[in-house]
C-alpha cells in the first residue's frame, strides 16, 4: 500500500496576530493621508501669503522713513524697479518701486496684474507706500457693485479700518501709507433707479493711529474719459 502522505497544515494567524496587522495598516493609511493634507496645506498657505499684497504693502509701511532697500529686507520680498507690464509702468511712473502680483486679471480688456504695491522714495528715503487691488475694476473699472449709494453719515470719528470695512462690506481698492497715517479709498458703483444710468463713487477714509479722522467722496465721472478725445 501507499504511504499515505500527511501534509502539514501551516499554523492559522491568532486572531490577536491579524489585528495587529490590521491596525498598523490602518495606522500606515491615516499617516499618509496625513502627510498629504498637511502638504497640501502648506503648499496653499505659501501660494496665499505670496499673492497677499495687502500684508506685503502693511509690512512696508511699518519701515516707511528707511531705505526701500532696508524695507524689502524686513518684509523679504525684492522690490523692482520696473512692472512687466507696459501699463503698469506708464502708472508707477513717479514712483521708483514697485512689487506686484504674479497672478493676472484683465481691466476693460487689459492684462495686469491682480495687485501692484507703488513705493515713493526721497533721498533714499521711503515715504509712501500704496497698494491697489486691481481684481476690483474687471468690472467697467467702476469699482465693486452695489444696489444703491452708500451713505457716509455711518463712518463715524474713531472707527477702525476693520469696523469702515464690515461698514462697507467689501474691501478697499487703494490703500495708501505715508509719515501721517493711512488712506483708504472705496469704489464703488450702481444703476440708479430713476434714470437707468451707472453711477460711480470714490470714498476716501483718512485714519490716524489706526482711527478714522475724515471720511470725503467724489462722483466718479468715468464716462468722461471715454467721451474725451485728444488731439
Amino acid at each position: 500500500m501507499p504511504e499515505e502522505i500527511i501534509s502539514e497544515e501551516k499554523p492559522s494567524k491568532k486572531p490577536s496576530e491579524k489585528r495587529r496587522i490590521s491596525w498598523k495598516a490602518i495606522g500606515i493609511i491615516v499617516l499618509a493621508v496625513a502627510l498629504v493634507i498637511a502638504a497640501v496645506f502648506g503648499v496653499v498657505t505659501v501660494m496665499k501669503w505670496r499673492n497677499n499684497g495687502i500684508g506685503y504693502a502693511e509690512k512696508l509701511s511699518e519701515q516707511i522713513g528707511v531705505s526701500a532697500a532696508t524695507a524689502q529686507k524686513y518684509a523679504h520680498i525684492n522690490l523692482q524697479g520696473a512692472s512687466e507690464y507696459a501699463c503698469i509702468n506708464m502708472a508707477a511712473e513717479e514712483y521708483p518701486y514697485v512689487y506686484e502680483s504674479t497672478r493676472t486679471t484683465d481691466v476693460l480688456g487689459v492684462s495686469v496684474p491682480e495687485w501692484v504695491i507703488y513705493i515713493a522714495e526721497k533721498n533714499d528715503t521711503m515715504t509712501d507706500v500704496i497698494y491697489y487691488d486691481y481684481r476690483q475694476l474687471e468690472k467697467f473699472g467702476t469699482g465693486i457693485k452695489t444696489t444703491a449709494k452708500i451713505d457716509n453719515n455711518g463712518i463715524t470719528m474713531g472707527m477702525t479700518a476693520d469696523a469702515v470695512q464690515a461698514y462697507f462690506g467689501f474691501a478697499p481698492l487703494c490703500i495708501a501709507y505715508d509719515t501721517k497715517g493711512m488712506k483708504e479709498m472705496y469704489k464703488y458703483y450702481f444703476k440708479d433707479q430713476n434714470t437707468g444710468d451707472t453711477v460711480s463713487y470714490i470714498v476716501t477714509v483718512t485714519y490716524s493711529d489706526g482711527l478714522v479722522t475724515a471720511v470725503s467722496e467724489e462722483e466718479n465721472y468715468f464716462i468722461l474719459d471715454v467721451l474725451k478725445v485728444n488731439s
